[in-house]
């Protein structure tokens, strides 16, 4: 339900709300987006949903496709590949001018994005990822950036991380990560930044992302999933992280 209150609050608390129902899957990869339904159940008007679903759109959360409205984005492995790619190279460069001319807020805002986290992993080690979790590690990987001092370079950033999110978060329940510790992953990251180690932080981090993305694509490619485990996945697709 979206609260009462001016044009731009209703679309912004739309936007807030279907994009959490794409991330935890009430709304499926692929899935149409009928406005009827949709004024029905968020309690609100076509014309609040066509801006939440705009900026949706620029996320490459939500695809406008012709002459048959909105949907939620499809899953591909290709695709996946090529964000990874960009979001990699992206957001390393973003966290290296954050070590390099980060103030001491910056720093705190990292300790306590990687506190929160922390608590969050051990809430989780003995389940499955709730979204407190996945709030949390966005929280982390957005501080890392905060510093940069370049507010395009951190939009397009989370722009890639909601993109990488949106797979990780449909296929969390596919992936076995008994090959890594996150956990560790994370605090080596945080050590990183408070350390101002430049060359360190930015190849923790490469290689942080790039190894979700490996197991993504492994789990995409390997013929375990298929097109009906996802209507929106497009099955037989492979890439190279």
């Amino acid at each position: 339900m979206v609260k009462r209150g001016g044009s731009g609050t209703r679309a912004t608390e739309a936007y807030e709300q279907i994009r959490q129902d794409i991330f935890t899957g009430r709304l499926a990869p692929g899935q149409r987006l009928k406005f009827p339904a949709l004024c029905a159940q968020y309690e609100t008007s076509p014309g609040v949903l066509r801006e939440a679903f705009t900026k949706l759109v620029g996320e490459r959360l939500v695809a406008l496709q012709p002459h048959q409205g909105y949907a939620v984005a499809s899953l591909s492995a290709d695709e996946l590949a090529d964000v990874t790619a960009a979001r990699v190279e992206l957001e390393a460069l973003a966290f290296r001018l954050s070590m390099a001319t980060g103030d001491g807020q910056w720093e705190a805002e990292v300790v306590a994005a990687h506190h929160v986290l922390g608590l969050r992993e051990r809430e989780a080690s003995d389940g499955p990822r709730g979204d407190e979790w996945y709030l949390a590690h966005e929280a982390f990987h957005a501080a890392l950036v905060s510093g940069c001092g370049n507010r395009r370079l951190i939009a397009m950033a989370r722009e890639l991380r909601a993109e990488t999110e949106l797979y990780r978060r449909w296929a969390a329940p596919l992936i076995a990560e008994h090959d890594r510790d996150p956990a560790a992953e994370h605090r080596a990251l945080a050590d990183a930044a408070l350390a101002r180690d430049l060359d360190r932080g930015a190849t923790l981090l490469r290689d942080h992302i790039a190894f979700t993305t490996r197991m993504l694509l492994t789990r995409l490619g390997d013929g375990a999933v298929t097109a009906g485990d996802s209507p929106g996945f497009s099955a037989g697709v492979t890439g190279q992280a």
